[in-house]
């Protein structure tokens, strides 16, 4: 397929995405989203899970359990507004859903969120007795291939796909090396935001459009392990941000927060998906 092709593919599916983002909670059918794709609707299904890897439905639930992960992350409300409000007709279907997408229920995902603001400067728990949820960690500085992503937060996904298909295409070993997420700024704030989807090189490669190496500097970080589907990553990042870095003696430096995504089996479940997480800090 050629390139200008793929992008207006790609453009057209990331319309849909953003639709479904709009109203997660709304019945969404195939003919409402191949028409807002100007696709056919006898293939439009087809289409949309080559270029995302997942089913309409599954993108539906993913942005719903995303939307209310962050709800649970950062306010007050029950888990009962929260169910409702996704679209579920009861606490008790949401929260076997929510269970099945993040591997633990709705209300000890807000309790995980609790504690990521209730640990001492060092990361700890407060009472000293559990493991560091924080640690602080020293990096050095690491090359990247990366492709920069256009779209709503929901759409990385369909970034690092196409990043992979790159990396394919230009030999790189993509399955040994390690994934990156570079970001500045805040998802929720339009224009504000910027994210890289990289692959992880032995060393400096040269451009290779639309790829671009980036070397990042290395330094001190405040480093959380996230066990747990990709979708739970941006209000964990708030939870850290809001909670931890506070309370933590520190100040976040001028270089961009990383997400290292740790590999996996291909078979491997969402809720076994590992990726630290990386919050850049003054060492003062």
């Amino acid at each position: 397929m050629r390139s200008d092709t793929q992008d207006s593919y790609h453009r057209r599916i990331a319309r849909v995405i953003e639709t479904i983002l709009a109203d997660p909670g709304a019945s969404h059918s195939v003919d409402s989203l191949a028409a807002t794709a100007n696709f056919s609707p006898f293939h439009f299904h087809r289409i949309y899970r080559a270029l995302t890897g997942e089913s309409i439905a599954a993108t539906v639930r993913r942005v719903r359990m995303a939307r209310a992960a962050h709800r649970l992350a950062t306010t007050l409300d029950t888990v009962t507004n929260v169910a409702f409000d996704a679209g579920y007709d009861s606490p008790q279907a949401f929260a076997r859903a929510f269970r099945d997408f993040t591997g633990v229920s709705p209300s000890q995902f807000q309790a995980r969120q609790k504690d990521l603001a209730e640990t001492t400067g060092d990361g700890r728990f407060a009472d000293g007795d559990a493991p560091p949820r924080v640690e602080l960690r020293e990096l050095g500085s690491i090359d990247a291939l990366c492709l920069r992503h256009h779209g709503p937060v929901a759409t990385i996904r369909q970034t690092f796909r196409r990043l992979d298909r790159l990396a394919q295409d230009l030999g790189l070993n993509g399955e040994q090396a390690d994934r990156i997420g570079v970001s500045w700024g805040d998802p929720d704030e339009d224009g504000g935001f910027t994210y890289l989807a990289g692959i992880v090189t032995t060393g400096p490669q040269p451009p290779c459009a639309p790829l671009e190496p980036v070397r990042l500097a290395g330094g001190y970080y405040g480093s959380h392990r996230l066990v747990g589907p990709h979708a739970l990553i941006a209000p964990t990042f708030r939870s850290l941000f809001g909670g931890w870095l506070p309370q933590s003696g520190f100040e976040a430096d001028n270089r961009p927060t990383l997400e290292i995504y740790c590999r996996r089996q291909p078979d491997a479940a969402p809720t076994q998906c590992v990726t630290d997480l990386f919050i850049p800090l003054r060492k003062e």
